[in-house]
């Protein structure tokens, strides 16, 4: 299993969020996307957590 350290990239949420709203998001590499058949066209994924993990596979 490769791993790599990643930081979160934090930013306040827009449209009708509360104004002390933020949104989450990391930035995934290339090479993970790849294998996992991901295209701007065929995007969608599950999003799994147990308490502890978070998964994300392909659907």
């Amino acid at each position: 299993m490769e791993k790599r350290t990643a930081k979160i990239i934090i930013g306040k949420a827009g449209g009708t969020a509360s104004k002390n709203a933020l949104t989450y998001k990391i930035s995934l590499p290339t090479a993970w996307i790849n294998s996992l058949k991901i295209t701007p066209e065929n995007r969608e994924v599950i999003l799994s957590f147990d308490g502890e993990k978070i998964i994300i596979q392909k659907e």
